[in-house]
């Protein structure tokens, strides 16, 4: 169980923090990120292959801003792993769902800030017993002229037991 009970939680329901600061979406990163993700499409290291499919710059790969899990785009004082002291103990954490609703591409050239809210939080029993606690965040990542560009959100799960591997 979380070091905070339910309702503690619930209570920070609302709450945003700035959690992303300046992630500042390079040309080599995006290369190497698409790369490593074995996206093979020209458009994200080449300008005239990313005009060519009606981009206005070379997009980065539709994951790439996970980059901004590095501690060197945290604000200083944050946080790990959300911005949110959830009380979750990392060997009782897991990642649950994530997805992301893209306003525009991201571009080579853009600078994100990013702000994260808790959503929700709601508990359910586990399929191998034990209580299970959901913390839902949505993160809203603006460019340098304060235009979103898109929300990333995730589910946060913090198990009852520690997580074991199985034989």
């Amino acid at each position: 169980m979380p070091s905070k009970s339910l309702a503690a939680l619930r209570e920070m329901v609302g709450e945003s923090r700035l959690t992303v600061v300046d992630l500042a979406v390079e040309a080599g990163k995006v290369e190497e990120f698409a790369r490593a993700v074995k996206d093979d499409n020209p458009a994200h290291r080449s300008e005239e292959a990313a005009r060519e499919q009606g981009y206005r710059a070379v997009p980065a790969p539709l994951t790439f801003v996970r980059t901004a899990d590095f501690d060197r785009y945290r604000p200083e004082g944050f946080d790990p792993p959300c911005g949110f002291d959830l009380g979750f103990p990392d060997e009782h954490r897991i990642h649950g769902e994530q997805e992301y609703e893209y306003e525009r591409p991201l571009y080579v050239g853009d600078v994100l800030q990013g702000t994260t809210t808790l959503t929700d939080v709601y508990q359910r029993e586990g399929d191998r017993g034990g209580t299970m606690t959901f913390a839902e965040h949505e993160t809203v990542f603006r460019d340098q002229d304060d235009e979103t560009v898109l929300a990333a959100r995730h589910t946060s799960i913090e198990t009852e037991g520690a997580i074991v591997e199985e034989p």
